[in-house]
């Protein structure tokens, strides 16, 4: 079987043939015939060898990449109850440790233990091979009408957990507007990749007034992109921000880029930080934590997403495919082959938003 395969902490990837049983599938199980992946940040930082914390399954010595994943099954097992020949599916990423109360309770995205595997990642081979089996608590079922979009499911999940995460904090007060929504609200979001545009497309679905920032002009997909959901883009190397902010959002990992806007965060605001990298730094000073606990400022981190998380992406896709027809599309800047993988795995391609290996 056909598969893309890395070694880390080693650089490298390649692809190549592996050994895979596809018949010995059990009773609550799945063979998943692979329709496409998704190939993001987390990928390229593998096959670079810069996240040390990636590793192989236990008793192996390489990794089957890829964590973003569209399939269809090919057989079920007899006691799959959910699902059938011809379904379209999702795999979660995440698989809990087991012990802990979150695990235990299905969020595994919460994991006390840190012993979690987690699908192409670590400790657990991904989805990037011709076919693979997987349990059928899972699997996510893609509603047909959506096939075309469903790769965004995954990251769009980890979105909507933080989505989620933020409306359960801010019920600590009356965080919505005298008329009942949210559209006396600033959100605004640090970068325009496929995170900052699903950030982006969440908050303007709930009436937030949207604002997304880079260091740079936006290609005419993103400006067409941002135009559809009624966001504004603003390069910040050529110009400020005129409103203050009561939710910021930084999917860049980069103390510079979301430290300088911390002074404009309203009162009762929230940061979340969503990107992750390494090698800066940025002084934080006494005036401004002063400035944080004045004024009541959350500010958390978030990360995986929970299987309720994935359901709420479906529901999120399905309405958007309806309201902005031609935009989640153009999310999908480029695809490729299987055997065209690594060129894109180790260098983004330009005005990239989302690129995908399709295999069919």
């Amino acid at each position: 079987m056909k598969a893309i395969v890395v070694n880390p902490p080693n650089k490298g990837v390649e692809v190549r043939e592996i050994e895979y049983d596809v018949k010995s599938i059990g009773e609550k199980q799945a063979l998943i015939k692979t329709i496409a992946n998704g190939i993001c940040g987390t990928d390229r930082g593998i096959v670079s060898g810069l996240l040390k914390f990636s590793r192989p399954p236990a008793g192996k010595n390489s990794l089957v990449l890829g964590h973003e994943n569209l399939g269809q099954i090919v057989e079920t097992g007899s006691k799959v109850l959910r699902f059938k020949k011809g379904d379209y599916v999702v795999s979660i990423v995440r698989r809990g440790c087991g012990k802990c109360s979150n695990c235990l309770s299905g969020r595994q995205d919460f994991c006390e233990t840190g012993e979690f595997v987690e699908a192409g990642i670590r400790g657990l081979d991904g989805f990037m091979r011709e076919m693979f089996i997987d349990d059928e608590e899972y699997l996510i079922k893609i509603p047909s009408e959506i096939v075309d979009v469903a790769i965004l499911l995954e990251p769009l999940s980890n979105v909507v957990k933080a989505y989620n995460e933020l409306m359960q904090t801010q019920r600590r007060m009356i965080w919505w507007c005298k008329d009942g929504s949210y559209d006396c609200r600033n959100a605004v979001i640090i970068g325009s990749g496929p995170i900052g545009l699903l950030f982006s497309l969440i908050f303007s679905s709930q009436n937030f007034n949207v604002t997304i920032l880079n260091k740079r002009d936006p290609s005419p997909i993103e400006l067409e992109i941002a135009r559809q959901m009624g966001a504004n883009f603003i390069n910040i190397k050529k110009e400020s921000i005129s409103t203050n902010i009561d939710v910021l959002i930084d999917t860049s990992g980069h103390p510079s880029a979301f430290i300088p806007l911390l002074n404009k965060l309203n009162k009762n605001s929230a940061l979340i930080l969503f990107g992750t990298t390494g090698g800066e730094a940025s002084e934080i000073t006494a005036e401004l934590v002063t400035f944080l606990v004045e004024n009541n400022v959350l500010l958390f981190g978030s990360v995986n997403a929970s299987k309720k998380d994935f359901e709420d992406g479906v529901n999120f896709l399905t309405v958007w495919k309806y309201r902005y027809p031609s935009l989640l599309n153009k999310m999908v800047t480029k695809v490729v082959k299987p055997e065209e993988a690594p060129d894109v795995l180790y260098a983004k391609p330009k005005g990239e938003i989302k690129t995908v290996i399709s295999w069919t």
